[in-house]
């Protein structure tokens, strides 16, 4: 909790006393006021697995988000679709995990309709921003929660001076896939001797894609940029089996000790514990893919995790941590695929939670 002083009245009428009793002093130059400190720009990354990437389908000319901001009262949503030129977003989706690491292409299975969906079209790992509206998820007619996130927070920057965010994530993936291409699939993980399996999709993809992209809001802005927060919504392959389970707190926990020493110059106070973790919570219905009771365990980990950090921050896909049936952001509806996918309003609505986090937490200061 941030401390302030502040003068009282009392304080600042004897100030005033004083200096009306005291003899006239010659007259002194009026001193320059300090330079204002230049605002270094933030950013905020996202990653995860489908939920994250953006499986919610916005409808034709984006008639289900239509729709969704209408049911949540929104009238100012008209951004959403032309851009928001205050959130600037940087995204790269590589399919469902099974990846080429030489030209960052997908292979294996499902490759045909699992291509790589990034701004930037012709170096997909360079990075490339742009205002954040629809189709910034899988394809171009789908959508993440960084648009609900962008919409939270965009009165609260500016186009001369955005906020960033970098987004990377891979369908399907985890800490414990295996297969062939388990490599491809699965996020940092160490073995028992503390050794980390040589490639994966954090020191492969997000590592560098994140760096890529700082260099390019610092050869644009001038100006160092600061990442604020990690925005996490993953789990769902790793909540249908007990030992996954008990393993991910772990798991988790070196991932995001790798990715605050890794990029601690850019922490606020160049401090990698001062870099948020905000954990959105996977899905918790009858039709997740750990099923309800294996995800309520796994996020019940996750919630407990964070009560050790107070850098680590909980979304919860139910209101204000309320498990309320009536308050379950839902899987179904309009704008909803696979059945485990959100429906077009809860997905936004997940994306403003995410947000209110971050204002919430003063962590745009």
């Amino acid at each position: 909790m941030k401390k302030m002083k502040f003068l009282s009245c009392a304080g600042i009428l004897a100030s005033l006393l004083l200096g009306g009793c005291s003899s006239p002093e010659p007259s002194k130059p009026t001193p320059e006021p300090p330079a204002p400190k230049e605002k270094a720009p933030m950013v905020f990354v996202f990653s995860g697995q489908s939920n994250m990437e953006g499986n919610t389908d916005v409808g034709n000319n984006g008639a289900y988000l239509t729709n969704a901001l209408e049911a949540l009262g929104i009238t100012d949503g008209e951004d959403c679709f032309t851009g928001i030129k205050s959130v600037m977003t940087s995204y790269y989706g590589n399919g469902y995990g099974e990846l080429d690491r030489n030209n960052y292409n997908t292979g294996g299975q499902s490759s045909a309709g699992r291509q790589p969906h990034a701004s930037n079209t012709e170096d997909k790992i360079k990075g490339k921003f742009l205002p954040t509206k629809i189709g910034m998820g899988h394809t171009d007619s789908q959508m993440g929660p960084e648009l609900g996130c962008a919409y939270a927070l965009k009165d609260l920057a500016s186009e001369e001076e955005p906020i960033y965010f970098v987004k990377m994530c891979s369908s399907g993936s985890g800490f414990a896939q295996s297969g062939s291409s388990a490599e491809g699939k699965n996020w940092e993980v160490k073995t028992a001797d503390g050794t980390v399996v040589e490639h994966n999709l954090y020191s492969d993809f997000l590592k560098p894609y994140l760096q890529n992209n700082l260099d390019l809001i610092e050869q644009e802005t001038g100006k160092k940029p600061v990442v604020k927060g990690w925005l996490w919504h993953q789990g769902e392959s790793d909540g249908g089996e007990k030992a996954k389970r008990d393993a991910y707190a772990r798991r988790l926990g070196d991932l995001i000790d790798t990715f605050r020493t890794d990029f601690s110059s850019y922490a606020p106070d160049e401090e990698g514990e001062n870099i948020a973790f905000i954990d959105g919570l996977p899905y918790e219905g009858g039709t997740s893919l750990a099923g309800a009771e294996g995800a309520k365990e796994l996020n019940d980990i996750r919630i407990a995790e964070a009560e050790k950090d107070d850098m680590r921050f909980i979304v919860d896909t139910y209101a204000n941590l309320e498990h309320k049936e009536e308050n379950l952001l839902k899987v179904s509806g309009e704008g909803s695929t696979q059945g485990v996918h959100y429906n077009t309003k809860d997905c936004f609505k997940l994306g403003m939670a995410f947000g209110q986090v971050i204002i919430d937490n003063n962590l745009l200061d």
